[in-house]
């Protein structure tokens, strides 16, 4: 009986570390803007379970070169969160499912990102018409973002003097087509926009 008992314990024992072996994720993380590697990234992994709030699991920094790497258990969940953080960048929100993750091959992810940088739009009518109307539509610029120019139509109305500000992917273009409605007046305004800087474009109509 007792023979019994001890191996139904080891079974359970067994049981319980079953998918439990640990893991490794490596990578390099780049930066587009500089085209280098993004060095002293905050990485971070979380363990996501619906029901159960978000677990982390394993944080790192890149080195010189870019590179991480996190070990960590790899234990039952629905998937996996990768993020990285650094000031000036915007932050990366990868998910890896569990299923994805190997014990026995590497696992290795690589990712991409951008410097922040700033698009200044400025529409200038000072001297036009009460009954003045601008449609500009963007054509390059980031988008998914809280304070992206968004896609799609924007009006202004009437006599202008404003500016807008917006997020863009550092030294990447941003563009939009303007039509004043009524009039021949149309074009594309385009810029690159600085990374770590803001970056003006002046319409005036």
């Amino acid at each position: 009986m007792k023979h019994i008992v001890l191996i139904l314990f080891i079974i359970t024992l067994f049981s319980c570390d079953k998918g439990k072996a640990d893991v490794t994720i490596r990578g390099v993380v780049f930066d587009s803007s500089l085209s280098v590697p993004l060095s002293n990234a905050i990485i971070k992994i979380f363990q996501v379970q619906s029901g159960s709030p978000n677990e982390l699991i394993a944080q790192t920094n890149t080195n010189s070169n870019g590179e991480y790497s996190l070990t960590f258990k790899r234990n039952p969940t629905e998937f996996y969160n990768i993020i990285s953080e650094k000031n000036n960048y915007f932050d990366l929100d990868e998910t890896i499912s569990f299923s994805d993750i190997s014990i026995e091959d590497e696992n290795v992810y690589n990712f991409s990102t951008t410097a922040i940088s700033w698009v200044k739009l400025n529409f200038i009518n000072s001297s036009g018409q009460s009954s003045d109307v601008l449609r500009y539509i963007k054509q390059e610029g980031k988008s998914g973002c809280n304070n992206c120019c968004p896609n799609g139509e924007q009006f202004l109305y009437g006599i202008v003097d404003t500016s807008l500000v917006y997020f863009n992917d550092g030294n990447f273009n941003f563009s939009y087509q303007y039509y004043v409605i009524g009039t021949a007046d149309q074009g594309l305004k385009s810029t690159q926009t600085v990374a770590f800087d803001t970056t003006d474009i002046n319409l005036f109509y």
